[in-house]
């Protein structure tokens, strides 16, 4: 994954999520967010964090659609 440029899907982020993990971390570190953005971003860093390899596996279409959040 290229510097500015955006990921073509969920996949390729986890695979980069190490790097971007720390981008993120960073940036909440900065001191340049507001305590909302902070929270946000710490938020979406606890999320992606237990995202694994067999989450991003294609869903066996016999199994229970899950309801949209």
């Amino acid at each position: 994954m290229s510097q500015g440029i955006g990921v073509k899907d969920l996949v390729e982020y986890f695979r980069n999520w190490i790097l971007e993990r720390q981008k993120v971390i960073s940036l909440i570190e900065s001191g340049r967010l507001s305590d909302d953005e902070k929270t946000s971003l710490s938020n979406m860093v606890f999320v992606i964090d237990r995202i694994g390899p067999a989450d991003l596996e294609p869903q066996n279409s016999n199994s229970t659609k899950q309801s949209e959040i």
